[in-house]
């Protein structure tokens, strides 16, 4: 009798173990995953704030500071100052070599 409940308890110790590591660890796994997801978007967070710092700095250059808005113009709207003779060259344009010999 004093076997068989030696055993019993052992089989139930058992039964608990499995049970407790079928139950634990799929929560365990899904804790190191949302960890893992929480320290990337905690990096990329960290990395858009710090390009959001560096863009409102031009942004407020670009708003205070007429050569910059000058620079814009022209570069992006094709504009100039009047007087000015403007040459755009066309970049799809193959350049010839000049150095050849013609015979």
């Amino acid at each position: 009798m004093k076997r068989f409940l030696q055993m019993l308890f052992f089989a139930l110790l058992a039964a608990i173990a499995v049970s407790a590591v079928v139950f634990v660890f799929p929560s365990f796994h899904k804790y190191n995953k949302i960890q893992k997801r929480y320290i990337h978007s905690k990096k990329d967070l960290k990395k858009q704030t710090d390009e959001c710092i560096v863009l409102r700095s031009k942004l407020s250059n670009i708003k205070n500071s007429t050569p910059e808005i000058e620079k814009i113009a022209r570069e992006k709207f094709n504009y100039c100052k009047e007087g000015e003779t403007v040459y755009k060259f066309n970049s799809n344009s193959k350049i010839k070599d000049i150095t050849t010999n013609n015979q």
